[in-house]
C-alpha cells in the first residue's frame, strides 16, 4: 500500500500540472486512503468490510471517522479534511461539475500532509 499511495500522490501532482484536475483530485484522495490503510496495516489492524470475492476494504464513507474516533490517528479537523478529499473524489468521478484548479491544488497540499503523516510518521496536519 505504501508504494501505491506514493504513486497515486505523484500521479495527482502530474495530473494537476497537465490540467487534469478531476483525475488529480481523485488520485490525491486515493493517496491518502491507501496511506491510512497502510498505517493501520502496520499496526496489525485489518479492514472491517469484505467484498463478495473475499477481499477486504475500508468503507470510504466511514474511514475518516474510524481513523479519528476508533484509532485516534487523526483529530476532528483532520477528519474534516479527509472528508473534504473524499467529497472532491466523488465530485470528480461522478458529477458533471468539474474540479477547479484551486481545489485540485488544495487537495494535493492536503494529501501531501496526510501521506507524510501516515507513511513517514512525521508532519502535522493543521
Amino acid at each position: 500500500m505504501d508504494l501505491k499511495a506514493r504513486g497515486n500522490f505523484e500521479a495527482a501532482q502530474l495530473l494537476t500540472a497537465n490540467e487534469f484536475n478531476d483525475s488529480s483530485a481523485s488520485r490525491a484522495y486515493y493517496a491518502v486512503y491507501l496511506a491510512a490503510w497502510h498505517n493501520l496495516s502496520k499496526m496489525g489492524v485489518q479492514p472491517q468490510h469484505d467484498t463478495k470475492k473475499r477481499s477486504s476494504y475500508w468503507r470510504h464513507d466511514l474511514f475518516p471517522e474510524v481513523l479519528c474516533d476508533e484509532y485516534k490517528l487523526i483529530g476532528p479537523i483532520q477528519m474534516e479534511k479527509f472528508e473534504l478529499l473524499y467529497s472532491r473524489r466523488i465530485k470528480a468521478d461522478y458529477y458533471v461539475d468539474k474540479i477547479e484548479k484551486e481545489e485540485a491544488d488544495d487537495s494535493i497540499q492536503m494529501a501531501s500532509s496526510f501521506v507524510t503523516l501516515f507513511l513517514d510518521n512525521t508532519g502535522n496536519i493543521e
